[in-house]
């Protein structure tokens, strides 16, 4: 005896559910704000006589003028033989929260003095690690709002050059004791914040090696992935001021190095050879820069705004992600998995530099109900002045209902406590897709979710096919059958690998010999499309 079963419409349904719509996207040239990039303000406060940030003032800069981004200098002045006082403690907690409060996050920074005051200039190797064994639970509870931290600590300004304890011009040993304050702090942060140094030639010799970071080596987050750049003294002489001591060596070392960790800082000085538009912004589309000093040095801001490219650099420090177009699959079946095919372009001069998940958030426009669902793609590798191609088949989440769903895309910060604030979310540079109040990006596409299968007409195919006897020959009739690949699965999705033949091109036959009693799922797939359905087998 066979059973015959016939899916004739099945084949119409499968094509129509693998449908995508084209949409196109217009691109902004607006300049607004997005979190850890751009021009950042300078705030720098002493232990001697600590000022907390001010409320209003954090806000102002995001909501007014569109600054996501201050450097926080904090100078333990007082502290350079004692240990950290817990008041200090509790003022940098208060900034942190005002920082969250206003939406925006800060690169930071610890120093012992601005000036060159001999034997004031930094502590000794044993306070400063002292100190960053105190300074761990507080980055650490707060590192939601740290984008990046220089390493600092060490000479005047924190900037490794005037030092009392680490050797103005370093030993191999003085440059053991340097590499374990960096290793220090990279210890006492969470792995995902990166540790920025001030010279290319400083993290060479820490980690005794000339060779640019890989991308393979960026995805394993070791030490050495983790340690990029700042330079303070940028556009500012021919080597910025010490910056660089062999520009045909470490200007292609940088390139590639800034291309997966952190880069950005200041100028120091005005030089009418650097310090103008051409060189600027090439040089930080060069080096990937993400933010720089709005406040200083300011004849070098001065110079940007009266050549025109002040607003330029505002719009393409750091990541500038834009929608070029996209393909979606018109419906799909609980069960079966949603087509995405986006193309876009970062017309910014660097990538995040910090873990981001890419969303598409699916919206059921009658009761808002919203669901996620993970690119696999990296935002940290959307980089280069080519199209990017992103193509994913999704699965639908198990619990998504039948509806239709606005489709969007979402890429909300990495921390839980920051994730649902839009204020933290990737705004992209296109026109009318940004939600101000969700953070989320409008792909201009509805999706169908249906439940089962079905033709033009809305007829549904019943999903179960009852009984089939056991040890008997299955027979799928259906269209094409020969273009699907047809599997039987149980309830927990154990595949019995049944063996197959094909009588015809509509046509196969599924040894079912062996089977017990029960539920089984019968799946046909091909490239596009993935549909299940229900069979019950009896004796």
């Amino acid at each position: 005896m066979k059973k015959v079963i016939t899916l004739l419409v099945l084949f119409f349904a499968l094509i129509s559910n693998s449908q995508n719509t084209a949409v196109t996207y217009t691109a902004s040239t607006e300049n607004f704000p997005n979190p850890e990039r751009g021009f950042y303000h300078h705030k720098e406060t002493k232990a001697s006589n600590f000022s907390t940030l001010t409320q209003s003032t954090m806000t102002n800069y995001r909501t007014n003028e569109k600054i996501t981004l201050i450097l926080r200098l904090y100078y333990l002045d007082t502290f350079l033989t004692s240990p950290i006082s817990e008041s200090f403690l509790n003022n940098m907690r208060i900034d942190f929260d005002r920082m969250r409060n206003a939406g925006i996050k800060c690169i930071i920074r610890f120093a012992y003095s601005n000036q060159t005051t001999l034997g004031q200039r930094d502590a000794s190797k044993a306070q400063i690690l002292q100190h960053i064994s105190q300074l761990s639970p507080v980055l650490s509870s707060n590192s939601d709002v740290i984008a990046t931290i220089q390493a600092g600590f060490i000479g005047t300004w924190g900037e490794w050059y005037y030092t009392d304890h680490f050797g103005m011009n370093p030993t191999a040993a003085d440059y053991a004791n340097r590499k374990d304050i960096v290793e220090a702090l990279l210890a006492a942060i969470p792995s995902n914040i990166k540790v920025q140094i001030r010279t290319p030639k400083l993290k060479q010799k820490l980690y005794n090696t000339t060779t640019a970071l890989t991308q393979t080596q960026f995805l394993s987050n070791s030490s050495l992935a983790r340690v990029g750049h700042h330079n303070d003294c940028f556009l500012s002489d021919a080597s910025d001021v010490g910056t660089y001591t062999n520009i045909a060596t470490e200007y292609p070392y940088l390139t590639q190095e800034t291309k997966f960790v952190p880069m950005g800082g200041e100028s120091c000085d005005f030089d009418p050879n650097r310090s103008n538009c051409d060189v600027g912004t090439s040089e930080m589309a060069l080096f990937h820069w993400s933010y720089m000093n709005i406040d200083y040095y300011p004849e070098v801001i001065g110079e940007f705004a009266e050549s025109n490219c002040l607003n330029e650099i505002k719009k393409n420090l750091g990541y500038r992600y834009q929608l070029v177009s996209g393909a979606y699959s018109n419906s799909a079946s609980i069960g079966s998995t949603l087509s995405v095919s986006i193309k876009l372009k970062n017309t910014g001069f660097a990538s995040v530099y910090n873990k981001r998940i890419a969303y598409i958030v699916l919206r059921n426009t009658s009761t808002n109900a919203v669901y996620s669902i993970p690119l696999s793609s990296n935002p940290q590798l959307w980089l280069g002045t080519n199209v990017i191609d992103i193509s994913e088949q999704l699965n639908l989440p198990a619990n998504i209902v039948p509806g239709n769903y606005e489709m969007l895309l979402n890429l909300p910060d990495f921390h839980s406590n920051l994730s649902s604030r839009p204020e933290y979310s990737i705004r992209l540079a296109n026109n009318n897709l940004w939600e101000p109040t969700t953070g989320y990006n409008k792909l201009n596409h509805t999706l169908n979710v249906t439940s089962t299968l079905s033709i033009a007409d809305n007829t549904r195919i019943n999903p179960t096919i009852y009984p089939v006897p056991a040890n008997e020959e299955l027979i799928v009739e259906m269209e094409n059958i020969s273009e699907f690949k047809v599997t039987l699965f149980n309830t927990l999705g154990q595949n019995f690998g049944v063996q197959s033949r094909e009588l015809s091109s509509d046509k196969i036959s599924l040894n079912t010999q062996g089977l017990s009693e029960g539920i089984y799922l019968l799946r046909f797939e091909n490239e596009t499309s993935v549909e299940t359905r229900r069979i019950i087998v009896k004796h």
